[in-house]
């Protein structure tokens, strides 16, 4: 569990049920095993009843932070953490108490962004990932991770839930974000704490604010049409009681066809003698393994005493891709929306019911499309005390029998608004505001290959999504980014080589860093697997610009200025200390006259300057360089950091 909720005896614990309308509440991503910013005030804040006394009490400190919730039933207050340690535990009191425990004091990081700060382990394809995920195994590392949400208009919690770092926890989260966290523990030997806020496939304008997107026309009529679409959905009865509406009445419709429910598969007293014995986790397979539609299993199994009479919690792995569970007919948990086949399954089983002795699980396990089946790992089918380490693994043979094929399903509901998670604002609405105010350190941002072909708004795109989150979350932090890879996109190198350059642009914003990767892309794969020095590079200008280490380079040759001289130009760079081209002469650096139509260049390495020529250009007075899809750059400065591509037209 996220958060350790006390109670009078006869309440039920808040995460698994609402609580009173009286309960102080927090959301979700202040939880146990956090990483809370080091030598800063932070923010707790959550809602309770109007005017009720608020109190947040810290291990670290005798001093108690104390508010009271406003009209509306908000409530926020301010904390002073020491310098990094713990772990603590940290009490929030109102009329009830809430305590948080393992919560860790140290540096917290957001990752944002498209696929290439999303891409994990679980995807595949990560230079030794297989490895590298294995030895992930952290406990000063916690990770945080959004799933993916859309929304028109801002929300105020989401599905978080802090961990430490493992290899099942990291498995499905950044990449990029891990490695990053890796090289800090090892340089800081602070805990770190990451954020994941991050889709592939999105657009910068998603990740932005209405606010924030004001002053940009072309967005104008997609946000008016979110707002009316949202207002819509409130004056229905708000988005949820739709969705949920549309849910119910789809399952109705599948219990009026579905075997399992009109012959009571779920009753602990059915004969399943004449079931398939299968082994559980595993996908179906065999004649199942292009089966869409509605299967049972059952297991029968023994309470021992030391788990009899407490609440347990129910482990059944991912299931793809919906279910509902059942203890001894009654139903305990259900997964009943598409699209959540990843999600590890985790149910509630009261102490009242955890009686020693005989019981009876029945899993109703619906796929739509494509595999089906219980696909988790062994060691997460099993049940668990909560407050306490007994255990009694489910793994194994269960009992399986198909109970309706998917073509006699209704419809599957419809999303009740059509959300695009590329339509402005929906993101930050969904994803990032949830977030806020959180106190973080920085931000890690990986994204443009979606806003390719639009690079003339680009620049002034990121330099306000910057100045949104740092308004928003009340600190002007560092934000770094990761400059778009080499990839053949589809020929059109212009449009790939002025998004890069926006992306340079964006270092005119104070406080900015980015991470150049012309020498570490894939021409075949737009999500390059060379992670590990994505993250490192990152870490570098953490390191240099943030955490102030003198002795650390973290930046590749950038363009200063280009000096005519005769029939060449001579190209002035900062960050150049120890330039050198690798393998050969520098590539990829062109040169046009007056007529501005460039022509490859002959170019060579002069001290910590290159000098450019052509034959074909007998007056150069434009160059540019790594104007390409996906061809490699060689030119690097002394510490190994590439040049950034650039292009300027009129040279001096």
């Amino acid at each position: 569990m996220s958060r350790r909720t006390v109670f009078a005896p006869l309440l039920v614990a808040a995460a698994f049920a609402a609580p009173a309308r009286a309960d102080v509440r927090l959301p979700f991503v202040i939880g146990s095993h956090m990483v809370l910013q080091q030598q800063s005030e932070v923010a707790f804040w959550g809602s309770a009843d109007a005017g009720e006394e608020v109190t947040v009490a810290p291990s670290w400190t005798k001093d108690v932070a104390a508010t009271k919730a406003g009209a509306d039933g908000r409530f926020r207050v301010k904390v002073k953490t020491p310098a990094a340690g713990g772990p603590f535990t940290i009490t929030v009191k109102g009329k009830n108490t809430i305590e948080l425990d393992d919560v860790l004091v140290g540096e917290v990081w957001l990752c944002g962004g498209q696929s290439n700060m999303e891409w994990a382990f679980a995807y595949g394809g990560v230079l030794d990932g297989a490895k590298e995920c294995a030895a992930a195994n952290d406990p000063q590392i916690r990770l945080c991770d959004a799933p993916n949400r859309a929304a028109l208009a801002p929300e105020s919690d989401g599905a978080f839930e802090w961990k430490p770092c493992t290899p099942e926890s990291v498995n499905g989260f950044s990449c990029v974000g891990y490695f990053f966290a890796r090289e800090l523990r090892k340089a800081l030997n602070v805990p770190v704490g990451l954020i994941g806020v991050n889709w592939g496939g999105t657009v910068a304008e998603a990740w932005v604010s209405e606010e924030g997107l004001a002053r940009f026309p072309q967005f104008q009529p997609a946000i008016e049409r979110v707002k009316k679409q949202h207002a819509s959905e409130v004056a229905a009865g708000g988005t949820d009681k739709m969705a949920a509406d549309a849910t119910a009445q789809w399952w109705a419709a599948l219990d009026r066809e579905d075997l399992g429910v009109l012959h009571g598969w779920a009753a602990p007293a059915f004969d399943d003698g004449g079931w398939e014995a299968v082994t559980v986790p595993s996908a179906w397979s065999g004649e199942l393994a292009q089966f869409d539609g509605v299967a049972w299993y059952r297991r029968a199994f023994e309470i021992p005493a030391s788990l009899a009479e407490k609440d347990l919690d129910l482990g059944l792995g991912a299931i793809d891709d919906m279910d509902q569970c059942f203890l001894d007919g009654e139903k305990i948990g259900a997964t009943d929306t598409s699209g959540r086949y990843g999600e590890p399954r985790h149910y509630w089983i009261s102490a009242a019911k955890a009686t020693a002795g005989r019981h009876v699980l029945a899993l109703r396990v619906v796929d739509t499309a494509g595999p089906g089946g219980l696909t988790g790992k062994p060691e997460e089918v099993r049940l668990a005390v909560v407050k306490g380490d007994a255990s009694l693994s489910l793994a194994g043979e269960w009992k399986l029998r198909v109970g309706l094929d998917a073509r006699r399903f209704p419809p599957l509901p419809a999303e009740p608004h059509e959300i695009n998670p590329n339509t402005p604002t929906v993101l930050w609405n969904g994803l990032v505001n949830p977030v806020v105010p959180f106190g973080v350190r920085g931000a890690l941002w990986y994204q443009g290959e979606s806003n390719r072909g639009r690079a003339a708004e680009y620049s002034d795109l990121m330099a306000t999504l910057i100045a949104d989150w740092r308004k928003r979350f009340e600190r002007d932090f560092p934000f770094l980014f990761v400059q778009i890879a080499p990839f053949n996109y589809d020929g059109t190198r212009t449009a790939t080589s002025e998004l890069r350059q926006a992306q340079t642009q964006t270092l005119r914003v104070p406080d900015t860093g980015m991470v150049v990767t012309m020498d570490i892309g894939d021409p075949v794969n737009i999500h390059p697997a060379n992670k590990q020095e994505v993250g490192r590079r990152l870490s570098l200008w953490a390191l240099a610009m943030t955490y102030g280490k003198k002795d650390v380079e973290c930046c590749g040759p950038l363009f200063e200025s280009a000096t005519a001289e005769g029939a060449a130009l001579r190209v002035k760079f900062q960050h150049a200390k120890g330039l050198v081209a690798k393998d050969g002469p520098p590539k990829l650096f062109e040169v046009a006259g007056a007529d501005g139509k460039f022509a490859p260049a002959i170019a060579k390495v002069d001290g910590e300057t290159v000098v450019v020529a052509s034959p074909v250009v007998k007056e150069p007075r434009s160059v540019r360089f790594g104007f390409t899809d996906g061809e490699a750059t060689n030119l690097f400065n002394g510490a190994g950091l590439p040049a950034s591509p650039f292009c300027v037209i009129g040279a001096k």
